[in-house]
């Protein structure tokens, strides 16, 4: 399935955290940026779910903190697709999982100036991210009955 395209919509967005301390912020202090991500997959919905996070920093304290998920739907035979029988797992690739945290940062971006409108922290912006380096390998997410 490397080289054919994955049909997919997007099912869910959740701002899952969201919070300015600007207590924390010092306008003269240098301010550092961190983000996080993660999947997740529910095979009975054919759902992928991407994780991101991030955090504005002066002095190693947050001042904006943001947690979202966004959830994609897979259609059925695609999904059935990436299945591996053998391992008892999904494997997805990951050029579709690059693609999927890419919108998923690009919704956090639009999130993220949404809620810091007019807070006294519109200029901190989510700059341009490199997921293609981030993600460097297809993902397994082995099944496990319950």
């Amino acid at each position: 399935m490397a080289n054919k395209s994955i049909k997919f919509s997007i099912k869910s967005i959740s701002t899952e955290e969201f919070a300015t301390i600007k207590s924390c912020y010092k306008e003269q202090e240098e301010v550092g940026i961190e983000t996080g991500y993660g999947f997740g997959i529910n095979p009975n919905e054919h759902i992928v779910v991407v994780n991101f996070s991030l955090m504005f920093k002066c002095l190693d304290n947050p001042f904006i903190i943001l947690k979202i998920s966004c959830g994609f739907e897979i259609e059925q035979q695609d999904f059935s697709q990436l299945s591996n029988k053998e391992r008892n797992a999904f494997i997805l690739p990951k050029d579709f999982l690059t693609h999927l945290t890419v919108l998923t940062i690009g919704t956090a971006r639009g999130i993220l100036h949404a809620k810091l409108e007019k807070s006294g922290f519109e200029q901190f912006v989510l700059p341009t991210l490199n997921i293609s380096e981030m993600i460097k390998e297809d993902m397994v997410f082995e099944i496990t009955s319950e």
